[in-house]
């Protein structure tokens, strides 16, 4: 674990897909079958590119990168379809020791929210069909503030609800436009990689990067000073 200084916190915000939930190689492989399906060259470097974007950021890149709009939105179209029958029929696989963690946070009453890119439809259907829901009364999508990441809004907007200052706040974050949401938004990030490593301006700005959610809760008690 490479952690800067640590310091005591108010309220925890979530990032979801990559974070709390695997859905990241379920986003990449309704990508790749896609692209296969149409026809269209799409390289690893493109998805590592997407990875943690809203839809419409991602739209927006993949017209830039095809250099037409049409094959970009036929494109889109297609993987969000696959997406979401993926989503609705195939087991959405929680990220080991979140449930550990969230419990953790109930135990000692820690004020939480989750800030994700995900439009609010899809976020639902995510969060209830993983057990999470039930976890956070406050959650912000990405089709409910005017900039997503890595944009701060979604995690300006949560600390709102909690009602906890940005400064009081620690994101836990998988991405590195997450992690830049969080940073831009004058809050504290613990960054659990998933799909991507954070470049290396970024992770000497977190206050740790962390091998999985267990350490990461290891690092949270011992900035409370709670038992383990």
């Amino acid at each position: 674990m490479q952690c800067n200084t640590p310091t005591s916190f108010a309220a925890l915000l979530f990032d979801m897909d990559g974070l709390m939930i695997d859905t990241e190689s379920l986003s990449a492989l309704a990508w790749q079958q896609a692209a296969a399906a149409l026809d269209i060259p799409l390289q690893q470097a493109h998805l590592d590119a997407m990875v943690g974007l809203a839809m419409p950021l991602c739209l927006h890149y993949l017209t830039e990168e095809l250099g037409d709009a049409q094959q970009a939105q036929q494109l889109e179209a297609q993987s969000r379809q696959q997406y979401h029958q993926a989503l609705h029929q195939q087991t959405i696989p929680l990220k080991p020791g979140i449930t550990e963690l969230l419990d953790w946070c109930h135990h000692h009453g820690i004020a939480r929210a989750v800030g994700t890119a995900t439009q609010r439809q899809l976020a639902d259907i995510k969060l209830g069909r993983t057990g999470l829901a039930r976890y956070f009364e406050h959650t912000v999508a990405g089709d409910e503030v005017a900039r997503c990441k890595p944009a701060p809004d979604v995690y300006l907007q949560a600390a709102h609800r909690l009602g906890v200052a940005p400064e009081h706040c620690i994101v836990l974050e998988d991405s590195p436009y997450g992690a830049q949401a969080a940073l831009a938004a004058n809050m504290r990030v613990i960054i659990v990689p998933d799909m991507l490593q954070p470049p290396g301006e970024i992770a000497k700005q977190a206050l740790a990067v962390c091998q999985d959610l267990f350490e990461a809760r290891g690092l949270l008690q011992t900035l409370l000073n709670l038992p383990r």
